[in-house]
């Protein structure tokens, strides 16, 4: 096997586990939103044990990273895929702190209140899950098509953010909300907001792994 094929293989590799990670918290989060709808505590609970989880993956993919840094030392684009790597494993630990968030306001919820329903939470979701996918897609392929449209598409997740804001506003004027429970949907919207920015970052990191250059430039 030849150098650069090993490199590849193992550049391969941890593409791969970005993956991984990138698909478990695309579940924690549309389980955490699941949960806080329902008010179901109990699996909130055990979705804030599962974090662990995610931070494993994060050291794991770190310590590959550093590894391949310093035994192969990189230039150039390799150099610029793997600084990405190390910065996208960190956006996808904070999306899943966000997802355990959302799971911790389910668990400090009071039981007895009714669910407000707003679709747009749901939306907002769907959304950051589609965007979290395409980001890693683009990167995997090298798609600056791809990481360009996540990033227009942060405009649909910040319009149901205020789309809530102004629902949840008129239900306390209207007394069609628990006061406590207007708070928490209120801080899960913003949950989600910060998800779809951190989502906007890890498109960001792919279009510098391509161009070499960040998006402002």
């Amino acid at each position: 096997m030849t150098y650069r094929t090993r490199f590849d293989q193992e550049l391969e590799e941890l593409k791969i586990s970005l993956i991984k990670m990138g698909d478990l918290v695309t579940k924690h989060i549309h389980a955490s939103l699941k949960y806080f709808l329902e008010m179901n505590s109990e699996l909130a609970e055990k979705l804030i044990k599962k974090d662990e989880e995610v931070n494993e993956m994060e050291y794991a993919i770190e310590r590959e990273c550093m590894r391949i840094i310093l035994r192969e030392q990189p230039v150039a684009k390799d150099l610029r895929l793997i600084t990405s790597i190390l910065k996208m494993i960190t956006d996808l630990e904070r999306i899943g702190d966000h997802a355990v968030d959302i799971a911790k306001l389910t668990v400090f919820m009071e039981k007895n209140e009714e669910a407000f329903t707003v679709k747009e939470t749901k939306n907002m979701v769907d959304i950051s899950e589609d965007m979290i996918k395409l980001a890693l897609e683009s990167f995997v392929n090298q798609d600056l098509s791809i990481a360009r449209k996540v990033v227009e598409m942060d405009d649909l997740v910040d319009q149901d953010f205020y789309t809530i804001k102004n629902q949840v506003a008129q239900a306390i004027r209207e007394s069609d909300i628990d006061a406590d429970y207007a708070i928490y949907l209120m801080m899960v919207a913003k949950y989600l907001e910060r998800i779809g920015d951190h989502a906007v970052n890890l498109a960001e990191w792919v279009i510098f792994s391509i161009l070499g250059k960040h998006i402002e430039d």
